[in-house]
């Protein structure tokens, strides 16, 4: 049993073997009682100006000692020897305390006070000593160095690996998971020797576990977690996994959805809500594989047959919920929300009211049953409205006469606005496929993050190509700097009148400062913007343009080879200004 020797006052207490009480009487002060006297006026300097304290020392010394007063002397003993004194807090220590643990640590068995100050400490956890000071007291680091594969520093954090009082996992490791070369001490399977005290690994993001995983990432699958582009994302595999040691399977750093709301947080958030998705509140991987697919979204399996594998397509009351449909048939995710959006029966964000109140408002008996025939007849009996819009327009949607309603919208729930099929101008493309953007081309922004509807109506409007303003005047409703929000404003910000966008993104495409009169100063100053040239200007600047400038005349409104999106094929500024100033 080792000693440990502290001072209290000017006198020195010493805990040896098993003395308990310790005794020291005619040495300290006479007391009246325990409760009317304070330790610390006397022994304050045990605790003063510490980095941490024991709490017990801060709230009553006895916690800790046992204190004897008589008529003639006063004894200051423990109430227990030590570690048993400590484990009456510190329970959850007993099997390292017994050895009874796989890989235990000697010192911890033998006493406390080996790596612990009873009162404070200048160090963290009441330490003696900071570490790696404190293991290297009895441990020599150039003797560990072979089996840390040489990376060991001074300056190591030995417990980011080790439990300080044994595990059960070998080598005292905190986890019960190793990676095999860590658990091995191969360290230079990943890593290169230490530079300037840097640890540095054999390959950049993903490419040193794929030396070994190769396998887990299949490049013709249909669809791959974008968190393995290592272009989106430095830390690759490191973002899930730990590449050392963890207590989860897989040496996932967490487990089920909490690992995937770091990226998803409204999914996970939406799918355990009371409206969500048991399954998807239970495991992501219930129905998505978390590096590649053969399936879009990295779903396990198409649907419907996905959603089969717990939903009975034979159940009388799922079939009668669907006026007796074929559920092998159905395409649950057009009406359902495979996570939760906040609706009973997982429906869509956004539902028809009839599928509410009931399905006779436009069915009679079965799913493929409609009144008056169905069509967009049926549809106009409820949205009159729209119907007199499109006669009236100057400029028609040509859909509403060669289409249905349903060609566009779901007539039961969807996950957008105006049960509108598909997100961000996709149901447009459907049949404007030419507007989209090819390969190695970028889409408009706001198409992507709100839709065509943004600068077109959808039914018909009074304007060419449906707009909804003048093409500069809508260019510039959220482009002119004066649209942008306040430096430290979080409020979206509206889009004629309308559609909001997200403060942040608002104020990156509110970056024109345009002259006074809004004709000149971009993309340089003093450049026209709108309007006509004069020959003067142009020969000033050695270019050559007829006509009218407009935004539209350098750039494409739904895409570019680039971000500015830039009309023929430039992928720059300096590309684009040469159409005109060739010099």
């Amino acid at each position: 049993m080792l000693k440990q020797i502290a001072r209290i006052g000017s006198i020195m207490l010493v805990a040896v073997g098993v003395s308990v009480p310790v005794a020291i009487a005619g040495h300290h002060p006479q007391l009246v009682s325990v409760q009317a006297s304070k330790c610390t006026n006397c022994h304050g300097d045990l605790l003063r100006g510490m980095v941490s304290v024991h709490p017990p020392a801060k709230e009553d010394c006895t916690n800790c000692h046992d204190v004897q007063i008589t008529a003639t002397s006063t004894t200051i003993g423990l109430n227990e020897k030590e570690p048993a004194l400590c484990l009456e807090c510190h329970d959850g220590l007993q099997k390292a305390v017994d050895g009874k643990l796989a890989s235990p640590h000697p010192p911890v068995g033998d006493s406390c006070l080996n790596c612990h100050s009873p009162h404070a400490s200048a160090n963290k956890h009441l330490l003696n000593e900071a570490i790696p000071a404190l293991c290297l007291a009895c441990h020599d680091l150039d003797e560990l160095q072979p089996k840390h594969g040489g990376q060991l520093t001074e300056d190591v954090n030995c417990l980011a690996c080790h439990s300080p009082h044994g595990s059960d996992a070998p080598n005292m490791l905190r986890a019960k998971h190793q990676h095999p070369p860590f658990g091995a001490g191969e360290c230079d399977a990943c890593h290169r020797k230490p530079f300037a005290g840097r640890v540095r690994l054999r390959a950049f993001g993903a490419k040193v576990c794929t030396a070994c995983h190769g396998e887990i990432i299949n490049p013709k699958a249909v669809s791959i977690h974008p968190a393995l582009d290592r272009r989106r994302n430095r830390k690759v595999c490191v973002a899930c996994h730990d590449p050392h040691m963890s207590d989860n399977p897989s040496l996932l750093i967490v487990t089920g959805p909490d690992l995937c709301k770091k990226c998803h947080p409204g999914i996970v958030k939406a799918a355990r809500a009371d409206t969500g998705h048991p399954a998807a509140s239970e495991d992501c991987t219930n129905c998505h594989k978390p590096h590649d697919a053969s399936q879009p979204n990295l779903l396990t399996e198409a649907t419907p047959a996905l959603c089969l594998e717990c939903h009975d397509a034979d159940d009388a009351q799922l079939r009668k919920a669907h006026l007796g449909a074929d559920m092998t048939t159905l395409p649950c995710v057009s009406c359902h929300t495979p996570h939760g959006d906040g609706n009973k029966y997982l429906l869509a964000k956004t539902v028809h009211p009839p599928v509410l109140d009931g399905c006779d408002t436009c069915h009679e008996g079965a799913y493929n049953k409609l009144m008056d025939d169905g069509g967009s007849a049926l549809c106009l009996e409820c949205h009159d409205d729209i119907g007199e819009e499109a006669k009236k327009a100057k400029f028609p949607h040509p859909a509403m006469e060669m289409a249905e309603c349903t060609d566009c919208h779901n007539p039961h729930a969807s996950a957008q606005d105006h049960l509108v099929k598909e997100p961000s101008g996709k149901e447009c493309l459907a049949c404007h496929d030419d507007i989209g953007p090819g390969k190695n081309e970028v889409a408009h922004g706001v198409i992507t993050l709100i839709g065509c509807r943004v600068c077109h109506e959808p039914h018909g409007g009074s304007r060419p190509h449906l707009l909804r303003m003048d093409p500069d005047a809508l260019c510039l409703s959220c482009h002119d700097a004066k649209h942008s929000p306040p430096p430290n404003s979080t409020k979206p910000v509206k889009v004629l009148g309308q559609f909001e966008i997200p403060a942040e993104i608002a104020r990156v495409m509110a970056s024109l400062r345009l002259s006074p009169d809004g004709t000149r100063d971009h993309p340089v100053t003093n450049h026209r913007v709108l309007g006509t040239p004069s020959k003067k200007e142009l020969k000033r600047n050695d270019a050559h343009f007829k006509g009218e400038l407009h935004c539209l005349t350098c750039h494409n409104p739904h895409k570019g080879a680039s971000r500015l999106l830039l009309r023929w094929g430039a992928a720059n500024s300096y590309q684009a200004c040469a159409h005109c100033h060739p010099k």
